[in-house]
C-alpha cells in the first residue's frame, strides 16, 4: 500500500522529479482520473454543504401551493362542475415549508454544474497551459498540457475540504429562526473563519504552481523559470478572478 502511494505523494512533494520519471502525457488517465475524483468530492462537498446549512435553519415560510391553480384560473373555473380547469382549487392557497428543506432543494440544483464545470475547466485549462507554454518559446504537447491540468485538481481537493471543516465550524453553534436574516447571520458566522479560508485558498494556489511548475518545465523541455511564468501568469489570473 505504501508504495503504491509513493508515486503520488512523489507527484506532490516533487513534481519535477515525478515528471521525469513519467512524461506529462503518459499520465492522462491518471489525471483525468483526479479530474474525475475532484469532481464527485465536489458533488458531495454540495450535498454536505445543503446539509449543514439545512441544519442550521429552525424556520417556516409561506409560500403559494404548487398543487393548486393560479387564482385567476379558480375564479373562471372553481364553480364549474364540467370544467377540469377547476379541480385542486378547494387546496389552501397557501402552505408552510421548513426553509431548511428549501435550501437543501436549492443546493441539490449545483450538482448538475458540479458534474460539468470541472471538466470544462479541465479543458479551457489545458488549452491556456499549451498556449503559455508555447508563447515562453517550449514545444508541449497538446495532450501534456492537458494531463497537467488534470493534475491541478488534487490541491483543490484541500481547499475542498478546508472550506466544508470551516463551514462546519461557523454552523455548529449557528440556529436562524428569521429566514430573513438568513444572509445576514450567515455572513456574521462565517466572518471568522473567512481568513482562514483565504489561506486555504492562496496555498492551493501556490500547491498548484508549483506542480505545473515542474511538469511544464519537463514537457516543454525549458528552463524552470519559463515553466514557472507560463504556469504563474494564467494561474496567477484565475486565483484572482476566484478570489474577488
Amino acid at each position: 500500500m505504501v508504495a503504491a502511494l509513493q508515486p503520488l505523494r512523489q507527484l506532490l512533494v516533487s513534481p519535477t522529479m515525478f515528471f521525469d520519471e513519467r512524461p506529462p502525457a503518459e499520465t492522462l488517465p491518471m489525471a483525468a482520473g483526479a479530474v474525475v475524483l475532484f469532481t464527485l468530492a465536489l458533488v458531495v462537498g454540495i450535498a454536505l454543504t445543503g446539509s449543514m446549512l439545512a441544519g442550521a435553519i429552525d424556520a417556516t415560510v409561506t409560500m403559494d401551493n404548487p398543487d393548486r391553480p393560479p387564482e385567476q384560473i379558480c375564479e373562471r373555473h372553481a364553480d364549474d362542475p364540467e370544467s377540469v380547469f377547476g379541480d385542486d382549487c378547494d387546496e389552501p392557497a397557501t402552505i408552510e415549508r421548513d426553509a431548511g428543506a428549501l435550501v437543501q432543494e436549492e443546493m441539490r440544483q449545483y450538482i448538475g454544474f458540479a458534474l460539468v464545470v470541472p471538466f470544462v475547466l479541465w479543458a479551457v485549462a489545458g488549452i491556456v497551459l499549451f498556449g503559455t507554454g508555447r508563447l515562453v518559446g517550449g514545444d508541449p504537447s497538446f495532450a501534456g498540457t492537458v494531463s497537467l491540468a488534470g493534475w491541478a485538481a488534487l490541491p483543490e481537493l484541500f481547499r475542498l475540504a478546508v472550506g466544508l471543516v470551516g463551514l462546519w465550524v461557523a454552523l455548529r453553534d449557528v440556529t436562524i429562526t428569521d429566514p430573513d436574516r438568513a444572509v445576514e447571520v450567515l455572513e456574521a458566522a462565517l466572518a471568522p473563519v473567512e481568513p482562514l479560508l483565504l489561506v486555504a485558498s492562496l496555498l492551493t494556489l501556490g500547491w498548484q504552481w508549483y506542480l505545473l511548475t515542474g511538469g511544464m518545465a519537463n514537457e516543454s523541455d525549458i528552463a524552470w523559470g519559463e515553466a514557472a511564468v507560463a504556469v504563474g501568469v494564467p494561474l496567477g489570473l484565475f486565483g484572482l478572478v476566484s478570489l474577488l
